[in-house]
């Protein structure tokens, strides 16, 4: 999944937010429910393949959590034309994540 997502750092997120359109994961590398989520958005990804996905490590980026308020990994986001839409905080199944995207 990796391979896909584009990896915003505090140096670049501003950047590549702009116009960005898809989802933003916040996650930390050694967070279990952020494996479980990532396991989860696999699936929400195969399923959905013209959706984008950008992801930030937290830990790596402090000043990007803070700016974008954000206070807990994992959250997603949903993006539409660089705007965070709609955030969510925990785990999800896929048929909760396919509801959360939809309904943004």
């Amino acid at each position: 999944m990796t391979d896909r997502s584009i990896v915003l750092t505090d140096k670049d997120y501003q950047a590549k937010l702009d116009h960005a359109n898809g989802i933003l994961l916040f996650y930390k590398k050694l967070c279990p429910n952020c494996k479980a989520i990532e396991k989860m958005l696999e699936k929400f990804f195969d399923a959905n393949p013209e959706v984008n996905f950008l992801r930030m490590d937290s830990e790596e980026s402090p000043a990007a959590m803070k700016n974008l308020v954000i206070e807990r990994v994992p959250t997603l986001c949903i993006l539409k034309d660089g705007r965070i839409l709609s955030k969510k905080v925990g785990l999800m199944n896929l048929r909760e994540m396919t509801d959360f995207y939809r309904l943004a």
